[in-house]
Formats: structure tokens, C-alpha cells, sequence
């Protein structure tokens, strides 16, 4: 069924007190109104309000079994559902201007459906099984998941067991008849605090002799021994500030910036009936490979929904800047447009690309999902630099809206602060705080590193180049005229 926005908040309201969350150095004692917090919360009711929109059926939503759910918990089962995830990503976050917070949940659910086939097909376990009770409960709710992959790693020369530091890798640490107890930390996990459940997967593929290391399995973010240490970002320290003068001209976004958690496991608790890998190595990295070809062919449709919040933010300073139908503006637009456009194309490349699993599931074609990734780095990385380039320097040099309140200079300031005359110069601060967001907020680096920096992208191209150059090199021989066809 599909939830809604009243639903997420009720179950959110019912289980905040048992959540142990942090941020700044304080524990959050009211989570749906603390002003770091509640921006992302505010993304996760969208998502449900734009799911509910008779415009979008179809595409934020699918119907299985007779049943219309969202397609931010469904397992994509053809080439047009992997189509209908691009136009879905690009939808929501052209809605947002943000992370939509449940993209991860979707690709972790896509990946561990999967792999939990490919380990019961082999060694006859019943992880599958396992996993599709929990994934139907998860669709009947419509709840919100989010998948945390990334461990924090420590010396980053160093694998799992060679570190000092116990906390550096998610593991198990003891096996009981009815569970497993599990000790690490995950970093850079979106969401994570406010999901109904995060799953839990791992980083990297991993060795035979790092078998306690090769676990997922799913949890509720109010579990005994979880711990949520909010991100922490000059942003945040304006949101908070603008919260305490009491305006919010000086951060006018209702949906933030974006927040994500560094997450201890304790010594935790995970029943076996959540249990959707333990020991089992071998099957690591095609975990991985199913998780970063969902989550990097979604991520041009993501830049390209980005990019067209970039579009107009710029197209709306340059009018209040009085320019906007200057030849150099419109070709700067025209670069936005442009570049959010390429990686959208790169992304419903990976996705008409793709293939059928044995489970039935289909997954965006590999290499051409790690070329999404890389290429709309660049991609978004211009239309920032375009966008700065249009709005100038009231972008991260304008000042606090409550010196237009200053006594007996208020009026002088507002008339500085005044461009076009459609536009007060309370309107041009809050389009410039709008734009401030790309060009100096933390998107550009959740850009390079979300779903895998650069390096990691490489390797795998580079990989399956080496896989197939002899067959090109031998083909060169043919058009060369020195081997014979």
C-alpha cells in the first residue's frame, strides 16, 4: 500500500524517545523539532505527499500483486521499471533540491534481494526467505529504509583485521542460537535516525579469513545499543542561529542541505529473522557490485533533478539581479541545462542496458553505471560553477536579513540590497540563501564521494576494460590488415 506523510510522522513521534540521537555534542529529545533534524524529516513527507499526486502514478508508484505501492521499496522487475526509477529519481529531487533520503533504501533493497537469491541458490540457506517477509513488511507499510554500507575504515591501509580499532569495520562478535551481536560504525549514512529501518550492508568484498565481516542483516534505528551522531556542517550552525533570531530569511529551505550519521553499533543485538548474510565472503562483492550498479545509473537522474533546481535558482538571481535576458547569462543557463541533461542521459543508458538476474530482478548495466557516476561529477560540478558565475558575489557575501531591521539604517539597506525593481531586497536575500546552498554548501562533496568516490569507479572500469582489451586488440589486428578475420 502507499503510506503517507501522517503515517511516517506518527511512527516517528511513537519511537523518538527510544532513538538515541546527537547532535552538536547534545542528545535530541525532541526529534521532529530540532532544527537540524527536522529539514530532513520534512523531505521524508514529501516523498509520500509526491507519491500520492495522480500525475506521478506510475512512475513513483507500481502495482504488484494487484496492489499499488511505492516504488521506493519495490524490486525492479523489467527495463521500463528501471526507466520508471530514472524518471522517479529526477522527479523527487527536482521536488527537493536535496537528497530524497530513501534512494539508498531502494538500491540496498534491490541489492540484497539478489544476493540473498545467489547464496540460498548455492548453499541452500533460507536468507531469501528471510528477506522477503521482512521486504513485505516494508511494502505493506510503505516505510522508509536506508541502506548503510559505508565503515568508517580507520587506517585506511589497513584491512578489517589489522586494525587497532574495533569500531573500524561493522562485524560479528558473537553468534547465538537466535542471533548475532554486531560491533562497528557506519559514516555517511543519510537519514539514518529518522528511517523505519536501515539495512545494513558491507563495504567492501571481503576475504575468506574476514568472514565475521561479511554480514547484513536490518535493524530499527531505536534498537538497544545503536547510536546516531548527527553530521555537522557550517549550515547547520546558520540554520540553528537563523532558528535562534528568530528568521528564517537567513536559511529559507525547508528541505536543508542534507544530514547523515555516523552510527556506532555497541555490541547489538540482530535476531536471525533479520539476518540476510553471516559468514558468507564469497558472495561480497557481487553484493556490492548489485548495490553500486542501482545506486550509481540512479544518480544521473538525481544530478539531472539537481540540476534543474540549480537552473532555475540561477534563472530566478538573474532576474533579481536585472540580467536575465543577457546573451552571457542565457549561455550560462543553456551550460546548466545542458550538463544536467548528460548525466540524465547517462543514467537511462545504464538503465535501458540492463540485465535480468535468476531471481527475476533487473540491475542497471555495470560499467555504464560507473560511467554515470564519473561523468556527472563533472557534470554537476559545472553547472555549480555556472550557477556562481550568474549569481555573483550576494551568494555567499549577503548579510543577515535582520540587518534590514536595524534602526535608522534599515530603509538604506533595503534600497542596497534592491535590484531588479520586481523584487524586494528581502526576495533577493532569500534567492541568494537558495543558491548559496549549490555554490557553497556540501552538495559538490556528497557529489564526488556518495556512492563511492572516484577511485572506486576507476577500479571497476579499469577492470572490465582489462577484460575485454584482448578481444579489441585482436579485432585491431583484423582492421589493421595484420591477422585475418
Amino acid at each position: 500500500m502507499l503510506g503517507t506523510s501522517n503515517d511516517y510522522l506518527n511512527r516517528l513521534k511513537e519511537r523518538e524517545k527510544d532513538i538515541d540521537i546527537y547532535v552538536g555534542g547534545e542528545k535530541v529529545e525532541d526529534v521532529l523539532n530540532n532544527p537540524v533534524i527536522r529539514p530532513s524529516i520534512n523531505v521524508i513527507t514529501k516523498t509520500y505527499e509526491l507519491s500520492l499526486k495522480n500525475e506521478y502514478k506510475g512512475i513513483l508508484t507500481v502495482m504488484q500483486d494487484n496492489e499499488e505501492i511505492n516504488r521506493l521499496v519495490y524490486v525492479e522487475k523489467s527495463i521500463n521499471d528501471l526507466i520508471m526509477r530514472a524518471e522517479s529519481q529526477r522527479i523527487l529531487n527536482s521536488h527537493i533540491g536535496n537528497c530524497n533520503y530513501r534512494c539508498t533504501g531502494h538500491d540496498g533493497i534491490n541489492a540484497v534481494y539478489a544476493s540473498t537469491y545467489d547464496i540460498d541458490s548455492k548453499l541452500n540457506t533460507e536468507y531469501h526467505k528471510r528477506f522477503l517477509r521482512w521486504l513485505k513488511d516494508v511494502q505493506s507499510k510503505d516505510l522508509v529504509v536506508e541502506t548503510a554500507m559505508t565503515d568508517v575504515k580507520g587506517n585506511r591501509s589497513k584491512g578489517p583485521l589489522e586494525q587497532k580499532n574495533d569500531f573500524a569495520y561493522v562485524h560479528v562478535v558473537e553468534r547465538k542460537k537466535d542471533g548475532i551481536i554486531v560491533r562497528g560504525a557506519k559514516m555517511h549514512i543519510t537519514g539514518a535516525a529518522i528511517a523505519d529501518e536501515i539495512l545494513v550492508i558491507p563495504t567492501k568484498n571481503m576475504k575468506q579469513n574476514e568472514r565475521d565481516y561479511a554480514v547484513s542483516f536490518a535493524i530499527k534505528p531505536e534498537t538497544k545499543n545503536v547510536h546516531f551522531i548527527s553530521s555537522w556542517h557550517p549550515m547547520d550552525i546558520m540554520k540553528k542561529v537563523s532558528k535562534d533570531l528568530g528568521t528564517d530569511i537567513d536559511y529559507p529551505l525547508p528541505f536543508g542541505h542534507r544530514n547523515t550519521y555516523l552510527i556506532i553499533f555497541d555490541d547489538v543485538f540482530v535476531p536471525n529473522d533479520r539476518v540476510f548474510m553471516d559468514g558468507e565472503y564469497e558472495f561480497t562483492g557481487k553484493l556490492i557490485e548489485y548495490f553500486v550498479s542501482h545506486h550509481r545509473a540512479g544518480g544521473g537522474p538525481c544530478k539531472a533533478g539537481f540540476a534543474d533546481v540549480i537552473l532555475g535558482s540561477a534563472a530566478l538571481m538573474a532576474d533579481a539581479n536585472g540580467v536575465l535576458n543577457a546573451s552571457y547569462i542565457q549561455d550560462r543557463l543553456l551550460d546548466i541545462m545542458r550538463h544536467g541533461e548528460s548525466a540524465y542521459a547517462a543514467g537511462l543508458a545504464a538503465m535501458v542496458k540492463g540485465y535480468r538476474h535468476p531471481s527475476g530482478e533487473y540491475i542497471p548495466d555495470f560499467r555504464l553505471a560507473n560511467i554515470t557516476k564519473l561523468d556527472s561529477i563533472e557534470h554537476l560540478k559545472e553547472a555549480i560553477i555556472a550557477s556562481a558565475d550568474i549569481g555573483g558575489g550576494i551568494t555567499v557575501n549577503a548579510p543577515s536579513s535582520k540587518d534590514l531591521n536595524i534602526e535608522g539604517l534599515s530603509n538604506k539597506i533595503a534600497e542596497a540590497l534592491k535590484g531588479n525593481e520586481n523584487y524586494t531586497a528581502e526576495e533577493r536575500l532569500r534567492i541568494a540563501r537558495l543558491l548559496q546552498l549549490w555554490v557553497a554548501g556540501p552538495h559538490l562533496v556528497g557529489l564526488i564521494q556518495g556512492g563511492g568516490p572516484p577511485a572506486a569507479e576507476l577500479l571497476a572500469l579499469k577492470n572490465d576494460m582489462k577484460n575485454r582489451l584482448n578481444d579489441l586488440i585482436e579485432n585491431a589486428k583484423i582492421m589493421a590488415g595484420i591477422k585475418k578475420e
